[in-house]
């Protein structure tokens, strides 16, 4: 810019010589040689215009300075420069700290949500060990098998088949929209028989059918119990393929449900994938039923998500139920898709999206942990279930009767 400002300097007086030169010329003329005044004025405009085009031609395209005012400039520059990497290496070391501190702060975090998920779930576990009277698994006697056979038999013979429920919570507001109904048994010392105990004896010897259809019509008791209260709370019951293929209960149990049709939008039937997928020719003839008289399935114990949306929505699923840590996983990190007629692909946030497009809704199931939460919102889920929101507890402690006999919430 200075170059600039000096050689502009030096044109402009050179210029005004020119035209004092001009001016001269023109007087000369006119005084001396006696020329008229206009010719006068032509030979010094002459002179002015050939000094012009003499100067743009022969002037120097570049103008050299002094070599002190050079060599102060380079200084100058070079002073800039050096200032400029200073505060660049500052800026870049600054960022860096910042990045170290937040880093720390998230670990801190992390490690400080970590101990708390583990004291509420230990808190959680003794607190339902307390409230269901159960010995610690560690201590109590291991029951042989004929011994554990006899303990479910005679607790089917007293009708000691207990509902817990346990509840499904909408995203983000974490307010209770549904329960699932869980099974569990209680034998004449008054300590539960957990499903992971009897199961194997009762499939065994042919007692879970029985037990499956207790459960159901517990359920059904209950939805007509709640409906009368409250019919926005619905709930899950867990329904066998051997309840579904057994002609006998079958048929009377879906007399009984034609008979109460308002039950409808209370109780959503769930099996597990694999079940579901294996069912046979009469279970889903009887599936098909209650889909007719307008009742709706859950899919649970989904180890992954890559399920048939199109058959979901023709055989009446409207939920499906995967653990949150696998949906998150397959999700954001594996890529796993569900199975759709759509030729396109789609983006995790999508597919909550994607799901409901088939009139199915997912559900993060067996959530521990706040982090799953966080994640599950950025994917747009609407429900989620979860020691995190509640274990399963005694229908005593959710729901008792009134002096009507009919049923209030307790506050959890």
């Amino acid at each position: 810019m200075v170059v600039n400002l000096y050689a502009a300097a030096i044109n402009i007086i050179l210029t005004i010589v020119y035209i004092a030169l001009g001016v001269g010329i023109g007087m000369v003329a006119s005084i001396y040689f006696q020329y008229t005044n206009a010719v006068a004025m032509c030979l010094g405009g002459m002179f002015t215009l050939a000094c012009g085009l003499l100067h743009s031609v022969f002037l120097p395209k570049k103008i050299r300075l002094p070599r002190q005012f050079t060599n102060q400039l380079n200084g100058e520059i070079e002073q800039l420069r050096l200032e400029n990497e200073k505060t660049r290496a500052e800026f870049e070391e600054f960022k860096e700290q910042i990045l170290e501190e937040s880093r720390q702060r998230e670990e801190k975090i992390v490690d400080e949500l970590k101990d708390l998920a583990h004291s509420i779930a230990a808190f959680a576990a003794q607190k339902q060990a307390r409230v269901d009277n159960i010995t610690p698994l560690s201590t109590r006697p291991k029951r042989t098998e004929r011994s554990l056979l006899a303990a479910v038999q005679e607790a089917i013979d007293a009708s000691r088949v207990e509902i817990h429920l346990q509840p499904i919570v909408t995203l983000p507001q974490r307010r209770v929209s549904f329960y699932e109904c869980f099974t569990r048994l209680r034998d004449s010392t008054g300590q539960l028989i957990m499903p992971g105990e009897f199961l194997k004896v009762a499939e065994n010897s042919g007692l879970v059918a029985e037990i499956d259809n207790m459960l159901l019509l517990k359920c059904v008791q209950l939805a007509r119990q709640t409906i009368r209260r409250d019919r926005r709370i619905s709930l899950f019951c867990n329904i066998s393929p051997t309840s579904l293929g057994d002609e006998t209960f079958f048929a009377q149990f879906i007399d009984y449900l034609k008979q109460n049709r308002d039950l409808v939008g209370s109780l959503i039937f769930e099996l597990p994938r694999d079940a579901f997928e294996r069912l046979g020719l009469t279970a889903e003839r009887n599936m098909g039923r209650l889909f007719d008289l307008g009742y709706r399935f859950s899919i649970d114990r989904c180890d992954s998500i890559d399920v048939d949306l199109r058959k979901l929505e023709r055989m009446g699923v409207r939920y499906v139920k995967i653990a949150g840590n696998k949906l998150v996983q397959q999700l954001l990190r594996d890529g796993v898709r569900p199975i759709t007629g759509l030729a396109r692909e789609f983006e995790p946030q999508d597919v909550a999206s994607l799901f409901a497009r088939y009139g199915v809704d997912l559900i993060a199931d067996r959530v521990e942990d706040e982090r799953v939460i966080i994640e599950a919102l950025e994917l747009d889920l609407g429900f989620a279930q979860g020691n995190l929101f509640g274990a399963p507890r005694p229908l005593g402690e959710v729901i008792a009767p009134d002096t009507d006999g009919d049923i209030l919430r307790k506050r959890a």
